[in-house]
């Protein structure tokens, strides 16, 4: 054998920088760092995972030996989210030990731009009131020519004057790194026994992604796709990440495609995610905060009770905070490292900017981002358009015409949105209000004159083109609406006439698009933006109903009827707040609410829990035992706002019978329990409490 001899001495025998824990175990050669997973976990068919070394993760002070280019970087794609191969089976709840071993908590997740972790998390914002930038200013004006005589101030003082580098000691991936490191593992056992590492199956992570992209990117393009693809398909997409998007999924998934999936229902699954995504966050483990931004976004979907203290609000605004603190909302005062990243900042600030308007507005609370601290530019087209051609469309979809200009029609309407809201509905008065009404008339007819025409709704073909176009109108209505709503409440009751029949003919024109997208069978799909609009529509047609007589008391009646049957459609897909449709009952006069009632099909209505056995309201004798009664109604006592609940809505045309039937055939819903910090007195007057609808706006 003298060929092995003579080869000996050209290869010496060297130790491996890194081994995974299998090899590590064995003390055996690992080649992990050259290919993941290693030949030794291949051929044993085990998980190929790398621990945290009990030295801990920091830069050495000695860098003489650098390493080649090929040594793991500070954001590496973590073994946290590595999946060895296509094959492999994730299994909810059975295999949750083994997986867990995919994914340690040594390292950060794989970032969605990771040429560019560096410069971004290693770097800190501070605005323009900050001491700093006095400091940096003098500097500069002393000392023009710092940068040819002194490399240590060009490498400190960065080329803006907002973005400032962390020094080594600074950085918590070397501070404190002991203690972060035993928090860690204590943290990693935790999150093992509940399964935040744990995943569907791969078919049924193909249904909820397919999902999330043909209708949820579309509205809110916050991922980059192909960037996404391509770390899902290498199984280094980050668990958080993905746990958020599938639950987004498993909420807009069509009931053929969820009933194909391993889970019993739709509202278990979306806890599953959410609960899971949440741990993960709560734990601190994820470490790209551009990741961890999407994930707060996503989340701020999650539908609580209102005594809930996680709910839209409380995500929404963490994700807001954290975006601030990364300069997002100034990011036309500086540069970024490539407009790649440059445009993917743009896309996720202008999402929160529009969600926070929204939101804002749903709930009468004032919006956290203000349009005088922001500098960034509007979105164009050119902020969507997809170059790369993806691999798996089936999954990940392709991006249509529409898609490209929905959201910046929708930046522009959130914009008219926040003015609406802060000079007709502030708590302070303002020079109010004519003048100022007529300039928005005016701005939201610009806007319609210039829509693009992939949005228009003559324009729309397809089922997606519907879709889009039906969402952006809903909204365009909604601001007609709040424009104009209390000059219709305080009409006469007679009639409506004067200014105040815009916000009736906006919510007509709001029902027509119900109709249509009910007809093409995309309601279910819509965000949860489209509950707020539905129920603003839906109170103005009802109290329109009670105003009028003959013929236009049954057209308001049947819009009214379509409103409601668009609710019932949403609910597939979102927590309807269910008390909130108890109280809009409540509101009305008996005669009102037995023609607008909701009740099961073919079974009388009733409120119900778990515990009990189904209640006919036709019986007041059998009204459970924990429930009682006011008026004509079966009220249960406690509502706790963390339950899960759901309610069944069907609605079936009065006949001339249907108008003698009792007052308490209103409304099913079926509840666990309620709602401690809204109690309600009900209205049963011979009118409509205006003051009622109105606080009821701001829950739905």
């Amino acid at each position: 054998m003298p060929s092995q001899d003579t080869s000996a001495p050209l290869k010496p025998r060297t130790r491996a920088k890194q081994a995974c824990l299998h090899c590590n175990r064995r003390r055996i050669r690992c080649n992990v760092q050259e290919t993941r997973p290693c030949h030794n976990c291949i051929v044993t068919n085990v998980p190929c995972a790398l621990g945290v070394s009990k030295r801990g993760k920091y830069r050495r002070k000695k860098t003489v030996r650098d390493g080649p280019k090929t040594a793991t970087p500070l954001h590496t794609p973590a073994p946290s989210s590595h999946i060895p191969n296509k094959k492999v089976s994730l299994s909810l709840a059975n295999d949750q030990h083994s997986l867990a071993r995919r994914h340690p908590l040594g390292s950060s997740t794989a970032p969605l731009i990771s040429e560019q972790a560096d410069y971004t998390h290693q770097t800190v914002f501070l605005g323009e009131s900050s001491p700093l930038t006095v400091v940096v200013d003098e500097g500069r004006h002393s000392s023009p020519n710092t940068s040819t005589t002194t490399t240590t101030t060009t490498t400190t003082i960065p080329q803006t004057r907002l973005c400032y580098p962390i020094p080594g000691r600074a950085n918590v991936s070397s501070a404190r790194d002991e203690a972060l490191r035993a928090r860690k593992l204590r943290m990693e056992h935790h999150l093992q026994a509940d399964g935040a590492f744990s995943f569907p199956p791969p078919s049924t992570c193909a249904l909820l992604l397919q999902a999330y992209f043909n209708w949820f990117h579309p509205c809110f393009p916050i991922l980059d796709r192909a960037d996404v693809q391509h770390l899902y398909l290498r199984g280094t997409l980050s668990p958080l990440l993905l746990h958020a998007m599938l639950f987004i999924g498993v909420s807009l998934c069509p009931d053929d495609a969820l009933a194909r999936t391993e889970f019993v229902d739709r509202h278990s699954a979306k806890f599953l995610f959410y609960s899971r995504a949440k741990a993960l966050y709560g734990e601190d483990w994820e470490g790209d905060k551009t990741v961890k931004l999407q994930t707060l976004f996503l989340l701020s979907f999650w539908r609580g009770g209102p005594s809930e203290e996680r709910d839209v609000r409380f995500w929404l605004g963490i994700a807001i905070s954290l975006a601030q603190k990364r300069g997002m909302h100034v990011m036309a005062k500086f540069s970024l490292r490539s407009a790649k990243e440059e445009r993917l900042w743009k896309r996720i600030w202008w999402a929160l900017y529009t969600r926070d308007q929204q939101s804002a507005a749903a709930l009468g609370l004032p919006p956290r981002i203000r349009d005088e601290d922001c500098d960034v530019a509007m979105l164009a087209p050119d902020d969507f358009r997809e170059t790369e051609v993806l691999d798996d469309t089936s999954v990940f979809g392709v991006q249509l015409v529409g898609d490209v200009e929905y959201p910046v029609e929708m930046a522009k309407l959130a914009r008219i949105l926040r003015t609406i809201v802060a000079t007709q509905y502030s708590p302070t008065p303002t020079l109010a209000s004519q003048e100022t009404r007529k300039d928005l008339h005016r701005q939201l007819i610009e806007w319609e004159s210039s829509i693009p025409a992939e949005l228009r709704q003559d324009s729309a073909v397809t089922p997606r083109a519907k879709f889009l176009a039906g969402l952006i109108h809903m909204t365009y209505n909604n601001l007609y609406i709040l424009l104009y709503r209390p000059l219709f409440l305080h009409s006469p009751e007679k009639g409506t006439g004067g200014e105040g029949q815009i916000a009736v003919d906006a919510a007509t024109r709001s029902t027509r698009i119900v109709e249509d997208m009910l007809s093409h069978n995309v309601v279910q799909h819509g965000p949860t933006h489209l509950i707020t609009h539905v129920f603003s529509t839906l109170c103005i047609h009802t109290l329109q109903f009670r105003r009028e007589t003959g013929t236009g008391r049954q057209l308001a009646e049947h819009r009214a009827r379509l409103c409601l049957l668009g609710l019932q459609e949403l609910q597939k897909s979102w927590d309807l707040e269910n008390w909130v449709l108890e109280l809009f009952f409540r509101c009305l006069d008996n005669s009102t609410a037995r023609t607008l009632r909701l009740m099961e099909c073919g079974k009388p209505a009733a409120i119900t829990t778990p515990d009990e056995d189904e209640v006919s309201d036709k019986n007041r004798g059998n009204a459970p035992l924990d429930m009682h009664l006011e008026g004509n109604v079966a009220v249960p006592p406690v509502l706790q706002a963390d339950a899960s609940y759901s309610i069944q809505l069907s609605l079936n045309l009065p006949n001339e019978d249907d108008f003698l039937q009792d007052g308490d055939e209103l409304y099913n819903v079926s509840v666990s329990a309620g709602h401690t910090d809204h109690m309600w007195s009900p209205s049963h007057d011979s009118t409509i409490s205006l003051e009622n609808l109105e606080y009821l706006y701001r829950f739905l």
